[in-house]
């Protein structure tokens, strides 16, 4: 079912009705062909439609999860129109209004043969969210923003022209012009009270679990973000040889923040509730690039790709992180800087140089060879505003606030080499054999200062000035090597039976080592080390027994683990511990029978299976000491299934009904003792049913009606919706 719903029902089912006896009564053009069978494809027309759901639980989390509102929608869902201006142009021109869903598209393309096209258009989509904080099982305890209906809108303006005369270079100039405004919910939660908390006195109390747990509020990112991209390109045939110059530039400037209630709905007199507007985050930068590529075709057996790119990149950053701040001795909230006046820059160049050769010996070999090098340098250097209260203070007064300038700088510097190479033979009947494999080799420096108190500021008057403590300079060595190797073959055993299978392995290191030859510096930086390695297959089944009949199987085991190793010692480098072992499967089937002319079914089943195993249950949570909890094994199963039945009524209608399922039960509520609940824990079903009608040879309707529902453990129930809701939509060619 289309997910374009409308701001109102009401007058999307009265426009539609309307439309559609208007549209009826329309004579047919005498020009017009009768089409050979019942559904014609029009050449331009005009698509009008209207959704109306009637939800009832949470119209937000309807939105979020169909991606559409629970309001309705209705409007222009595509508007197509195309016309020969002479023998050599034409032009087409695409369009979508659907009020509710705010999604709006409107192009124009005009094209000349022999000459070239201008193509200038705009569109816009909604993204809906449902500002969820999270649900703390042990006490039913539902936190969300005041209002759950959260949306983001994507934008873009496009321009593009392009000269394409024959035997000449073809050029072309575009702009696009992107913005991001809006709000969604964050995965970045703030702190909220254990509801279930010993209190005494209105202060914390104990250290039983769950007593001092922080668990979770909503945090909602409010979004200005707008993107400008201007670009050259020339492409050119000089002999055996094509050449492709591009010149970019583009323009950042964004400006975000985040909403949040620190302890919201607390009991705990000691930390009341506060509103938090945090990480006012501002950021302006350009880029600029250069690319330039050629293919030339030495002979019928051997191709020469290369390639260069030099791209420069400045930003500008500001900004401030202000988090009201409890103080039991003062009995008072201050609004602490956790980074106030943000300010810093930065700039990256970048250095790509790659060459690939395309060699084909014979038919029945083809080999690629390639290289590939980049070398980047990247510094950055700023600085903020803290604040704090002298621990002794009874009162907020300026006399007790101390604000420190902060400072910080880096430089990073990367060579990355990756040599590529890949095979494939066509030399047996029906099989088809290939392989590839790269390896991406990163060496490179790291040198940085960790933010220290250059000028502190006592609320007195006293100015103290400091320097960066060694503890706070690091130089590390950055290694990274990320491995992979595929290996698979197609068989065509016959015209019934097609198989494919593919095994990967992909193994990944990322080594960080204090540099301790630098002298006077001793090795800042000690030793980290993060590592997985996956092996994986994916086949996959294609069976046709009998010409209206078919069966189509996939099945995608892995393997993996990961690991993990950081010390402080000079010199020796320790053992890696496993960190976490997974596993997955996916299994899939799909089964499409056509028994007559006039009747077809399609069937649909995918199971997956994934296990993350960290140290869970190694480590336990004491009853009389509050351990931090491991995070849990993660379980990220799930099984969706559908079902399609479609079928001729008479020359003008066809029906349609189909079902749909999809389940997942790795939510584990007894580990909100000492820790996130994390595992999802759902249940989706929709069940269809839809008309298609043929009243003229220019007029066509499509109808649906369907009901929905979900229901979700992870947020206690909260987040349930059920209920009908209803599409019609009408074409008629132009």
């Amino acid at each position: 079912m289309p997910t374009h719903l409308s701001s109102s029902r009401r007058s999307a089912r009265r426009g539609c009705a309307a439309l559609a006896l208007a549209l009826a009564a329309l004579p047919a053009a005498a020009d017009t062909p009768a089409p050979a069978d019942a559904f014609p494809s029009f050449e331009s027309y005009i698509k009008v439609s209207g959704q109306a759901p009637w939800v009832s639980g949470d119209g937000a989390a309807f939105a979020k999860s169909t991606g559409t509102p629970s309001t309705g929608s209705g409007g222009i869902e595509e508007l197509y129109y195309t016309k020969d201006l002479s023998d050599s142009t034409t032009v087409i021109a695409n369009g979508r209004a659907l009020g509710g869903s705010d999604d709006y598209l409107a192009s124009l393309n005009v094209a000349t043969a022999d000459l070239g096209s201008v193509d200038v258009g705009y569109k816009r989509f909604r993204t809906f969210y449902d500002g969820v904080g999270g649900f703390f099982p042990l006490a039913d305890q539902f936190e969300a923003m005041s209002s759950q209906n959260l949306h983001v809108d994507r934008s873009t303006f496009w321009v593009t022209a392009t000269l394409a005369k024959p035997d000449h270079p073809v050029f072309t100039l575009s702009f696009h012009d992107e913005m991001r405004t809006g709000m969604k919910d964050s995965t970045e939660w703030a702190a909220i009270v254990n509801p279930d908390a010993t209190v005494v006195g209105g202060v914390l109390s104990g250290t039983a679990v769950p007593a001092n747990t922080p668990f979770i509020a909503p945090n909602v990112l409010l979004l200005d973000e707008h993107h400008d991209i201007l670009e050259a390109a020339m492409t050119a045939t000089s002999g055996k040889t094509t050449e492709t110059l591009r010149v970019t530039s583009d323009w950042v400037d964004n400006l975000d923040s985040r909403d949040y209630v620190k302890y919201p709905n607390s009991t705990v007199t000691a930390d009341p509730a506060v509103t938090v507007q945090d990480d006012q985050e501002s950021r302006k930068g350009t880029t600029f690039r250069v690319l330039n590529q050629t293919e030339t075709k030495l002979n019928p057996r051997l191709t020469v790709e290369t390639g260069v790119t030099y791209s420069h990149i400045a930003s500008e950053n500001g900004g401030s992180w202000i988090t009201p701040t409890y103080s039991a001795t003062a009995n008072a909230v201050y609004p602490a800087m956790t980074a106030g006046g943000i300010y810093g820059g930065s700039q990256v160049d970048d250095y790509v140089g790659n060459v690939a050769l395309k060699y084909t010996p014979n038919p029945n070999w083809l080999a690629d060879l390639g290289f590939r090098e980049e070398a980047d340098a990247i510094s950055s250097a700023g600085g903020f505003a803290t604040t704090t209260l002298a621990s002794t203070a009874t009162t907020t007064a300026s006399t007790n606030l101390t604000t420190a300038n902060d400072l910080t700088y880096s430089h990073y510097t990367e060579h990355i080499a990756t040599p590529e190479v890949s095979l494939q033979y066509l030399g047996f009947a029906r099989l088809a054999l290939y392989t590839s494999c790269d390896d991406r080799i990163d060496r490179g420096n790291q040198h940085w200062i960790n933010p220290y108190a250059a000028i502190t500021t006592t609320g007195a008057g006293v100015v103290t000035l400091g320097t960066a403590p060694l503890s706070s300079v690091f130089f590390q060595e950055a290694n990274q090597d990320n491995r992979n190797v595929k290996l698979g073959a197609n068989w065509n055993a016959s015209d019934k039976l097609t198989v494919r299978v593919e095994i990967f392995r992909k193994d990944h290191v990322n080594r960080f080592i204090g540099a301790d030859n630098i002298v006077g510096t001793a090795s800042y930086g000690g030793l980290y080390v993060t590592g997985y390695d996956y092996t994986g297959v994916t086949a996959s089944l294609a069976y046709k027994p009998l010409p209206v009949l078919s069966f189509t199987t996939r099945y995608q085991p892995q393997t993996g683990s990961m690991s993990v190793l950081a010390n402080v010692v000079n010199g020796g480098l320790g053992t890696e511990s496993t960190s976490g072992k997974t596993k997955g499967q996916e299994i899939s089937e799909t089964v499409n029978w056509t028994p007559t002319a006039r009747l077809y079914f399609q069937g649909n089943l995918n199971m997956v299976y994934n296990y993350i195993q960290t140290a869970y249950p190694v480590v336990v949570v004491s009853a009389t000491t509050n351990v931090p909890t491991p995070i849990q094994n993660a379980n990220n199963n799930y099984i969706s299934s559908s079902a399609l039945c479609g079928f001729v009524l008479d020359k003008r209608t066809d029906a349609q009904i189909e079902c749909y399922w999809q389940q997942a039960d790795n939510y584990n509520p007894q580990i909100s003792t000492g820790g996130q609940p994390y595992g999802a824990g759902f249940q989706e079903t929709s069940v269809t049913a839809g008309l298609k009608h043929k009243f003229s040879d220019r007029l066509l309707a499509d109808g649906k009606i369907g009901y929905l529902r979900k229901t979700d453990d992870t947020t206690g129930g909260f987040t349930n919706y059920h209920g009908p809701l209803a599409y019609v939509a009408l074409t008629y060619s132009l």
